[in-house]
C-alpha cells in the first residue's frame, strides 16, 4: 500500500534581484536676479507692513453701541450716493466736512463756522464710529495733525480770492471751487489718518514699468514730466478706479509739493495761485493725449493687481519676499493660486456693485416719484396706475440685473498671458518689451465718421426701444422721459462694472453676441455717464442727508457714547 507525501515540494527558483537607485539630490531652483523694479517695490510695500505693526500710544477709542448704530447708518449711506469701496471712507470725510463747514461752503448761517481744534477729535471719532477705523488704531497725537491740516484749508478758504464774474456764475464757481478743495482736503486727512503705502507702491512700479518701456512719436510731443503724469493718472485710473480728487490730489504731490505742506510761507503761496494749480490739475485730468496712456494701462493692469495679491500674501520681512518672488517655480505657483482665487471672487464683487447701484438708482427714482415725477404727472392731468408704477422702478434694475449677469470671467488660458508679463515685471530680462504710442498716426476720418454715425443711430434707437416700453406700460408722458434717461444711466453703471470683469484679463477675445450688444449699448452708456456726472453733482437726495439727516444723527450718536460712558463711570463706583 502506497502512500502520498503531504509535505509541500521544494522548488528550487532564482530569486530576482531588485536594483535600487541611488536617491539623486533635488536640484535646487536657480533664483532669477530681480528687476529694479521689483526691488524698490519690495522696500516701498514694507512700510505698509512696518506701519500696521508699529506701537500706538496712548489710542483713542469709541464705544462699541454707538459704533453699531453708527455703522448700520453708514450702510444707508452706501445706497443713497454709490461709491466704489474704496471710496467709501474717503466719502464720508468729506461729507464731515462739508456738514462742519456748510456756513463757509453754502454762505449760509445754519452752523457756526468751527476752528479746527473742535473739529478735528471729533470728526476721528465719528469716522471710528461708522466703523472706517478700529478701537486703538489712531493715536491721539494724530488728532494736532489733523487739526494742523484743517488750519490750512480753513485759511485757504478764507483768504482765495474767486475770479470776478456774474453774479450767478460767481456763486456756481463759489461752489464748485469750495467743493474741490473740501475735496482735497478730505484725500489729505484720509492719507494721514491711513497711509496707503501698499497701494501707493504698487501704482509707482506699475508707473514705473509704463514709463521705461513706454516711447511717444514724435519724442517731441510732450515732456518727461507730462509723459509721466499722464501715466500716472492712467494707473490710477486702471488699477483702483481712483475718482477724480485723489488723483488730483496725487498730481498736486508732483507738480505742487508746497501743497501740503503747512508753514506760513506755503500756505500764503497755495493761497495766492491755487485758481492756478486747480486749472493745471484740470487740464491734466483732461488731457486728450491721456486716452493713448490709459488704452495702454488698462491692457497690462491686470498683471499688476495679481503682483498685489501675491504681496498681500507674503508679507512678511523683505528679505523672504525678495527671495520668495525671485524662486520662478514657487513665483508661478503663487500666481496661478492668486489669478483663481480673484477669480472666483470676481462675481461676487461684481454682484455686490450692481447691487448697491442698483439700489442707489431705484431710491433716486422714489425720491423722485414722490418729489417731482408724481405731482407733476397730476398737474398734468395724468394718473400713475399700479402697472405703471411697476415698470417705473422695476425696468432699470431689470435692465441692470441682465447686464450684470451675462458678464463672463475670463477664459483660463489668460493665465499663462498673465505668468508670462508678471515674470518680466519681477525678474531682470536681458531685453524689455517697448510700448510705442504713435501720436503721428492719421485716422481715417469718412470711416471714423461712418463708425460714429451707426453708434449714433444705434444709441438712439436703443433709447426709442426703452421709451417705447414705457409708452406700452402707460407711463406718464410727463415721465417717460426722465425714465429714459435714467436707463440710460443704468447702462453707464452696468459698463463700468463689466469694465471690473476685466481686471485679471490681458487677452480681451470678445464673441460676436458682445459686439452686438456693445453697438447698442455703449452709446447709451455715454448718454448716461453724462447725465450721471451731472446727478452726482447734484444729488439733492444726498445733499439733503447730508444737510438734514447727518448733522442730527451724528449729534444723536455723539449723546448716546457720552450717556454710555456716564453709566460706566457710575457703575464703576459701585463696590
Amino acid at each position: 500500500m502506497s502512500t502520498s507525501s503531504t509535505e509541500p515540494q521544494v522548488v528550487n527558483q532564482a530569486v530576482p534581484t531588485v536594483e535600487i537607485a541611488p536617491v539623486v539630490p533635488e536640484k535646487p531652483v536657480e533664483l532669477k536676479e530681480l528687476s529694479t523694479y521689483a526691488k524698490e517695490y519690495t522696500k516701498q510695500y514694507q512700510m505698509d507692513w512696518e506701519y500696521s505693526h508699529r506701537s500706538i500710544i496712548s489710542p483713542l477709542e469709541v464705544d462699541e453701541l454707538a459704533s453699531r448704530i453708527a455703522g448700520a447708518y453708514e450702510q444707508v449711506r452706501k445706497v443713497i450716493d454709490w461709491k466704489e469701496e474704496n471710496l467709501l471712507r474717503r466719502g464720508a470725510i468729506e461729507r464731515i466736512l462739508k456738514r462742519r463747514l456748510v456756513s463757509e461752503l453754502y454762505g449760509i448761517s445754519i452752523l457756526p463756522n468751527l476752528n479746527a481744534a473742535e473739529m478735528a477729535e471729533p470728526m476721528i471719532l465719528e469716522l471710528m464710529r461708522s466703523g472706517y477705523f478700529d478701537n486703538g488704531k489712531i493715536a491721539k497725537k494724530q488728532i494736532k495733525e489733523i487739526e494742523n491740516i484743517l488750519t490750512k484749508y480753513i485759511r485757504i478758504l478764507d483768504d482765495s480770492k474767486i475770479p470776478n464774474s456774474p453774479t450767478k456764475k460767481h456763486v456756481k464757481n463759489k461752489m464748485d471751487f469750495y467743493t474741490w478743495m473740501l475735496e482735497i482736503a478730505s484725500c489729505e486727512i484720509e492719507e494721514v489718518l491711513a497711509p496707503a503705502f501698499k497701494e501707493n507702491a504698487l501704482l509707482n512700479l506699475m508707473t514705473n514699468v509704463i514709463y521705461e518701456r513706454s516711447r511717444i512719436l514724435p519724442s517731441s510731443r510732450m515732456s518727461d514730466l507730462e509723459r509721466l503724469i499722464q501715466i500716472y493718472i492712467a494707473s490710477m485710473r486702471t488699477l483702483y478706479n481712483f475718482d477724480e480728487p485723489i488723483i488730483s490730489y496725487n498730481i498736486i504731490k508732483i507738480r505742487f509739493p508746497f501743497f501740503i505742506e503747512e508753514n506760513e510761507e506755503s500756505i500764503a503761496k497755495v493761497t495766492k495761485e491755487v485758481h492756478t494749480i486747480r486749472e493745471q490739475i484740470e487740464n491734466d485730468l483732461n488731457s486728450e493725449d491721456g486716452k493713448k496712456f490709459y488704452k495702454l494701462a488698462a491692457k497690462y493692469d491686470a498683471a499688476y493687481r495679481i503682483i498685489g495679491d501675491i504681496l498681500e500674501k507674503i508679507n512678511n520681512t523683505p528679505e523672504f519676499v525678495r527671495e520668495t518672488i525671485a524662486n520662478p517655480v514657487q513665483l508661478k505657483e503663487m500666481i496661478s493660486e492668486a489669478y483663481f482665487k480673484r477669480k472666483a471672487s470676481l462675481k461676487g464683487r461684481l454682484f455686490r456693485s450692481a447691487i448697491y447701484s442698483t439700489l442707489s438708482i431705484f431710491v433716486a427714482g422714489i425720491a423722485s416719484f414722490i418729489i417731482f415725477e408724481g405731482p407733476v404727472a397730476k398737474l398734468a392731468g395724468k394718473d400713475f396706475s399700479l402697472f405703471s408704477l411697476f415698470i417705473d422702478l422695476l425696468i432699470p434694475s431689470l435692465i441692470m440685473f441682465l447686464l450684470v449677469i451675462i458678464i463672463r470671467p475670463p477664459k483660463d488660458q489668460n493665465l499663462k498671458v498673465v505668468q508670462k508679463e508678471i515674470a518680466k515685471i519681477l525678474h531682470e530680462q536681458s531685453s524689455e518689451d517697448v510700448y510705442e504710442i504713435d501720436f503721428e498716426r492719421q485716422q481715417n476720418k469718412i470711416l471714423n465718421l461712418i463708425f460714429f454715425a451707426i453708434s449714433t443711430i444705434c444709441g438712439f434707437l436703443g433709447m426709442w426701444f426703452i421709451f417705447w416700453i414705457f409708452e406700452i406700460a402707460s407711463v406718464p408722458w410727463t415721465s417717460m422721459y426722465i425714465d429714459t434717461v435714467n436707463v440710460a444711466m443704468v447702462f453707464f453703471a452696468a459698463m463700468a462694472i463689466k469694465q471690473k470683469s476685466k481686471e485679471i484679463t490681458i487677452e480681451d477675445r470678445a464673441n460676436f453676441m458682445e459686439f452686438l450688444l456693445e453697438l447698442f449699448s455703449v452709446p447709451m452708456a455715454k448718454i448716461g455717464q453724462w447725465f450721471s456726472n451731472k446727478w452726482k453733482k447734484y444729488n439733492i437726495f444726498s445733499a439733503f442727508f447730508t444737510a438734514i439727516v447727518d448733522l442730527p444723527f451724528s449729534t444723536l450718536i455723539g449723546i448716546i457714547e457720552d450717556w454710555r460712558n456716564f453709566i460706566k463711570e457710575r457703575s464703576s463706583e459701585m463696590h
